[in-house]
């Protein structure tokens, strides 16, 4: 499958910078570096194209805690709208996307809905994969507040 993201810089959508899209994602960073990564459930794509998103979603990491520390502080990976549950690619996909982050030394703020199922398995890669920087959420503004931290975690 050919990749479907694409980088969008100078596209502004509600005020905020439009970095990356694909197709069941968008990245934004707003003015105080705080990356908003939304992902929703598209329940028209087989596991497969599902499974190739989440690998996409891997390079869009890289490439966003490759950037500077007053550009992007710290990411807010919103998954209120995802699939509660993941297959294995995908799973990995997100445990990879979790650890970038932790080599970055960028904050992780991931929200999830109250669903128990996606709290457990969110929980689960971020104690493997982003111990120090990353923790699970019940609300945006909550995430935000920890992906918009000041203090720099030392790498």
């Amino acid at each position: 499958m050919k990749s479907s993201w694409h980088y969008a810089p100078g596209v502004m959508v509600n005020g905020t910078d439009v970095y990356a899209e694909g197709g069941n994602y968008r990245v934004t960073i707003d003015s105080e570096g705080v990356a908003h990564f939304r992902v929703w459930r598209r329940p028209d794509v087989s596991l497969d194209v599902g499974a190739a998103y989440a690998r996409e979603m891997v390079g869009v990491f890289e490439k966003l805690m490759g950037e500077p520390w007053m550009r992007v502080r710290g990411v807010m990976l919103d998954l209120v709208d995802a699939s509660t549950t993941w297959g294995p690619r995908t799973r990995l996909a997100v445990s990879e996307m979790f650890a970038t982050t932790e080599r970055s030394c960028k904050w992780l703020a991931v929200v999830t809905t109250s669903d128990a199922v996606q709290m457990m398995t969110v929980a689960s890669v971020l104690k493997k994969s982003a111990p120090r920087c990353g923790r699970v959420f019940g609300s945006l503004s909550n995430g935000r507040m920890w992906a918009g931290q000041r203090r720099r975690l030392a790498g």
